[in-house]
């Protein structure tokens, strides 16, 4: 009986490890990916036009498009960009620590808590930054002509939700992780 739990248990860790190993390797092609495509959506009118429609709907297709426009978009963007980036680094080392079987560990916590926040900022940033892509490339038009956006969606309540529970989560797997360090002193 209890070399069946012990095989089921080393089962469940194996498959603990293939998912951790395959998901630390999306997530690097993912970053990987978003840098690139965040440049080329600076760099190519075209891609910079479908991210302003995707980021603010009808308005997005009446606002000018320069090279500085541009710029400005990406330097604007690069912000919720950076903080996703952020958290997927931290979300990587989280599955690297799992597929090393670090599970239950405060830098495993840690990884996760940061993961946490920057899903959480994303539910803020999300309407910061269509707000200020508005408000920027709008303000050479003259005035009456410049756009004030402010886009919420359910998308961002959702991110807010998760981040919450992530943070919330960490916190947990912090202190177990401190009560096993505890706990393991006394042996």
């Amino acid at each position: 009986m209890f070399s069946r739990i012990a095989s089921e248990t080393r089962l469940d860790v194996s498959r603990l490890h293939r998912l951790s190993r395959r998901m630390e390797w999306v997530t690097s092609v993912g970053i990987v990916l978003i840098v690139g495509g965040i440049a080329l959506t600076a760099a190519i009118p075209s891609w910079c036009r479908n991210l302003l429609l995707a980021r603010l709907g009808e308005t997005g297709a009446r606002l000018p498009l320069g090279a500085s426009d541009q710029l400005m978009a990406g330097l604007i963007v690069a912000l919720p960009v950076g903080v996703m980036i952020w958290g997927l680094v931290h979300v990587r080392a989280l599955f690297r620590e799992f597929a090393d079987g670090m599970v239950f560990t405060s830098n495993a916590a840690h990884h996760l808590q940061r993961f946490g926040v920057s899903v959480l900022a994303q539910g803020v940033l999300g309407p910061l930054s269509a707000t200020l892509l508005a408000l920027a490339l709008s303000f050479g038009n003259p005035p009456g002509e410049r756009y004030l956006v402010l886009t919420l969606s359910i998308n961002d309540y959702f991110a807010i939700i998760v981040g919450g529970v992530l943070v919330a989560v960490a916190a947990a797997l912090r202190e177990a992780a401190r009560l096993a360090d505890e706990n393991a002193s006394f042996i």
